[in-house]
């Protein structure tokens, strides 16, 4: 059972690989939200204006486990106009 997993996890690495630049970015985004608590807490409330309903907030992934990469992309894509509006307010996200 154990080398049907690694053999899912380099599939799907394999996949990633393709729009690395793109989970980069995200990665790094959620770097610079989550590196202070007052960029959080601007997070949030960016969050609350934009009314986003997702009750979890963006995470970090660990690079190795592409189940935690996919976590983290869902979790951002819902909070995807949370980070528009940050970025409006905040230039340095990029």
């Amino acid at each position: 059972m154990r080398c049907c997993a690694h053999i899912l996890n380099l599939i799907v690495k394999d996949g990633f690989k393709e729009n690395i630049d793109v989970v980069v970015r995200i990665r790094a985004a959620i770097k610079y939200v989550r590196s202070s608590p007052s960029r959080l807490s601007k997070f949030k409330a960016c969050v609350e204006q934009q009314n986003i309903e997702f009750k979890g907030l963006v995470c970090l992934d660990v690079e190795t486990r592409w189940n935690s990469t996919y976590l983290m992309l869902e979790a951002a894509l819902k909070h995807q106009k949370a980070f528009e509006e940050l970025e409006m307010q905040d230039k340095k996200i990029h």
